[in-house]
């Protein structure tokens, strides 16, 4: 009967240590303000066009900011790609993003990371006062 005591006792301790373990090393996604931006820049190599490349790298990425909108791309300007999310992305996801972009080698396609351009306070947007978060404005006519 001890014996018994004693093996669930260590269940019981090994379960809370795995569950304690699984929570604290789950990604939590975050983002910026309401009313900000983030601008991403690469640039996508292949053997092959580099349009399927770049299309092909972001679609594996992009996942990763499924939390956030994504306002225009990717869009070619013939010497990089670009992307444009909004609300900005935090800088954990961020980091996530960015590193998939420069580390992800799939079918031969090469992947790099330019830059990252972060805008907050755009114009159109105000901040909503209870959730922080921005929506656009709205104007307002006399008359």
């Amino acid at each position: 009967m001890r014996r018994l005591l004693v093996l669930a006792l260590l269940a019981v301790v090994a379960a809370a240590g795995i569950t304690a373990l699984s929570s604290s090393m789950k990604f939590e996604t975050d983002r910026g303000p309401g009313g900000s931006r983030t601008i991403i820049h690469f640039a996508a190599e292949s053997r092959h066009s580099a349009a399927p490349a770049a299309l092909r790298l972001w679609r594996e990425c992009a996942s990763i900011a499924n939390h956030v909108r994504l306002v225009s791309g990717p869009i070619d300007d013939g010497t990089h790609w670009t992307v444009v999310l909004e609300p900005a992305l935090g800088p954990h996801t961020e980091r996530r993003l960015t590193g998939c972009l420069d580390d992800l080698t799939v079918d031969g396609i090469r992947g790099r990371h330019l830059s990252t351009v972060r805008q907050t306070d755009l114009p159109g947007h105000v901040s909503d006062p209870l959730t922080g978060g921005g929506v656009p404005s709205i104007p307002v006519r006399d008359g």
